[in-house]
């Protein structure tokens, strides 16, 4: 009997813990939907060069006060995310996604919204798997931070190798010309280069068509005109590519085409620091970047500089009958007059034309 009577005071015990009320529901900024094994995962799979997909990650509320989302900081510019608050009444407020404060306040039970579209322009590397994040920053104190990622493969029916021409220096007064070779991306695809276009006006475009290794490929050149101003210079051409098997079946691709006009010759370096003791001095050399152009240096002094502190000696490499050459030697060597303090000097080479160039000599 009284074995009995201790196994029902056990069975009551436990029985209170075994009957335990609902869970507790989750705290912080929740999110939902997607697949429950990665929520906060995206995939696009390959998408179409040219599109702008998008997707909707929700989160609800599920604090007793307003969680405040501080900022969406996406990890490319490819990755464009904006952000809306919807209230249990179905009311929708836009987020401000620019730099001024907070993003926006999401009341207890409200859902916040974040698309997020890919700009497939942004996306360099075409043809190849590719990942993005956007973080999410907060002030809940349970679910401070959230991490978006997204799959994505560009495809992109045509490869160019560059897909940005750098012409690097060019003569102003010389043709500046480069070249990018485009391909068919997508094998045994019908796509075809109908024509390259130039969409600047100081350049020129010309295709060649020729087989490689067994592929179709078209060598698109670029050739900026001579005259241009000193200083950077942008420009673009378009590619018209044809693809009856794909939607749309015609495509339009942008190749930049970048270039720095500099003067026909040039002094180099810009700039240059040379210690006092340093007895060999240092060397600036004066250079004509058009093939077969020469000149003479008249003259190569040194201006805002305290008299008789440095020589110049200058010597032309590989002159003419005439005594022309296409680079000269401009050599600046300390003297033994003794100076106190810094230097800051220019170095003025006149050429036979008239032309002056100049560098900046520091010392001290």
């Amino acid at each position: 009997m009284l074995k009995t009577i201790a196994i029902l005071i056990a069975l009551l015990a436990i029985g209170p813990a075994c009957s335990e009320g609902p869970a507790t529901p989750p705290r912080g900024l929740a999110i939902e939907g997607g697949d429950p094994a990665r929520p906060y995962f995206f995939d696009f799979g390959t998408i179409l060069d040219g599109s702008s997909p998008s997707h909707t990650y929700r989160f609800r509320n599920t604090e007793s006060n307003p969680v405040t989302l501080n900022d969406i900081l996406a990890s490319c510019s490819c990755a464009v995310p904006t952000a809306r608050v919807i209230s249990k009444s179905g009311a929708i407020k836009q987020g401000k996604m620019r730099n001024d404060g907070a993003v926006c306040v999401i009341p207890p039970g409200d859902i916040l919204e974040v698309e997020v579209q890919i700009d497939t322009s942004r996306i360099r590397s075409k043809n190849v798997d590719r990942l993005s994040t956007v973080r999410l920053r907060t002030s809940s104190s349970v679910t401070p931070f959230h991490t978006l990622e997204m799959h994505v493969k560009v495809q992109q029916l045509i490869q160019a190798t560059p897909w940005e021409i750098e012409l690097g220096e060019i003569p102003r007064n010389e043709v500046g010309r480069g070249e990018t070779v485009v391909i068919v991306a997508v094998q045994d695809a019908d796509v075809n280069l109908r024509t390259a276009r130039s969409l600047s006006p100081q350049l020129e475009v010309a295709t060649t068509e020729e087989e490689r290794f067994g592929q179709r490929v078209w060598i698109v050149e670029a050739a900026v005109e001579p005259g241009l101003p000193i200083g950077p210079w942008a420009g673009a051409l378009q590619l018209i590519v044809d693809a009856p098997a794909f939607d749309p079946p015609e495509r339009k691709v942008e190749v930049p085409v970048r270039a720095n006009i500099v003067p026909d010759i040039v002094l180099r370096p810009r700039r240059l620091f040379l210690m006092r003791d340093n007895e060999r001095g240092a060397e600036f050399t004066a250079e004509a970047l058009i093939p077969g152009a020469r000149f003479i240096v008249n003259s190569a002094a040194l201006k805002d500089c305290p008299d008789r502190l440095y020589t110049t000696e200058v010597a032309p490499v590989a002159p003419d009958g005439a005594g022309r050459a296409a680079k000269w030697k401009i050599r600046v060597k300390p003297t033994e007059v003794d100076h106190q303090g810094p230097v800051d000097a220019r170095l003025v080479v006149t050429l036979d034309s008239g032309e002056v160039l100049e560098s900046a000599l520091l010392g001290r």
